[in-house]
C-alpha cells in the first residue's frame, strides 16, 4: 500500500513538473515575442512638440460633401506583405498580449504599435452602405524609425521651417501611396497623411518625406501642398531621385494630433 501511494505522488509530481516546464517555456516564448514584435514607442520631448509650424491637424477640404472623414475609415497598421505567415500570427499574439497587459493595469493601449522591420504598411478599410463587409480601399507604404540626419535634411529644415542647423531631427518616408479608383478624390489620401504624421511622431519623427510623381502636370504637387508638405530640392539626391527622375521630393512636419473619430487597429 505504502509503495501505491509513493507511486501515485511520484506520477503527480512528475506530471506537475512536466505542466510547470511546459508552462515557463510558454511564458519564455511569449515573452521573447512581447519584447521583439513591435517597435517600442519613442518619447517626445518637449523641444520636438511642433505647435511653432501652425498646423491644427485639419483639413477644411475634408469637410466637402462627398468626402469621407475618419469615422467612415477603419485604418489597419499591417507589416509589408513579405513578411511571413508565421511572423503575423505571432504579431497578433504579442498584439493581443499588450492589449491583456493593459486591460489588467487598467490603462489605456497604445495609440497604435508598428511591427519591427522599419516598414510598414497603412490600410484603409470602408463599408460601402448596404454592405457588411469592410472593403479594402487603400493602402499606404511607408518607414517606421526615423533615418540617418544628414547635411541635406539639416539645410532643408533650417531654410523651411528655420530651425537651428544643429538641431537632431527625426525623419520618416512615405514609400507609396495606392488608393483604389472608385474612392479617389474622396479624401482618403489627407486622412491618410494625418495617420501617417501621427505614427510618424509617435516613432520619434519630427518630420515626414516623399517623393511626388505627378507626371509634369503639378497637380500632385499642389495637392501635397495643400496637405502640409512643401519642396525640398536638396533632398532629390538623399531620397534616390536625382534630377527628379521619380519626381521632386516634400517635406512636412509630423502632427501628434489623434482625431477624435480616428481609430487604428494595430492587429
Amino acid at each position: 500500500m505504502k509503495w501505491r501511494v509513493f507511486d501515485n505522488f511520484s506520477k503527480l509530481d512528475i506530471f506537475a513538473i512536466m505542466r510547470g516546464t511546459l508552462l515557463f517555456l510558454l511564458v519564455g516564448a511569449i515573452s521573447i515575442f512581447y519584447l521583439d514584435a513591435f517597435l517600442p514607442t519613442r518619447p517626445h520631448p518637449k523641444h520636438r512638440q511642433l505647435s511653432l509650424f501652425g498646423h491644427d491637424g485639419a483639413d477644411q477640404n475634408g469637410l466637402l460633401q462627398g468626402k469621407l472623414e475618419h469615422k467612415d475609415i477603419l485604418w489597419k497598421v499591417r507589416p509589408p506583405p513579405e513578411v511571413s505567415r508565421i511572423k503575423r500570427l505571432w504579431l497578433r499574439l504579442a498584439a493581443n498580449i499588450i492589449r491583456l497587459d493593459s486591460m489588467l493595469k487598467k490603462e489605456e493601449p497604445p495609440v497604435v504599435l508598428c511591427p519591427k522591420g522599419r516598414q510598414a504598411v497603412l490600410e484603409a478599410h470602408f463599408r460601402p452602405s448596404g454592405s457588411s463587409k469592410f472593403e479594402n480601399i487603400a493602402r499606404f507604404g511607408f518607414t517606421t524609425e526615423p533615418g540617418p540626419v544628414n547635411p541635406p535634411i539639416r539645410d532643408t529644415v533650417h531654410e523651411i521651417y528655420g530651425l537651428n542647423k544643429e538641431l537632431m531631427v527625426g525623419v520618416g518616408a512615405i514609400i507609396y501611396m495606392f488608393v483604389e479608383e472608385p474612392y479617389r478624390k474622396k479624401g482618403v489620401g489627407s486622412r491618410a497623411l494625418e495617420v501617417i504624421s501621427l505614427i510618424h511622431s509617435i516613432q520619434g519623427c519630427d518630420f515626414t518625406v516623399l517623393v511626388a510623381d505627378d507626371d509634369g502636370s503639378g497637380k500632385l504637387l499642389e495637392w501635397y501642398e495643400e496637405n502640409g508638405f512643401s519642396k525640398a530640392p536638396k533632398l532629390q539626391e538623399c531620397l534616390g531621385s536625382p534630377n527628379g527622375i521619380h519626381g521632386l521630393t516634400m517635406i512636412a512636419p509630423t502632427r501628434r494630433i489623434v482625431p477624435h473619430d480616428c481609430f487604428i487597429q494595430w492587429w
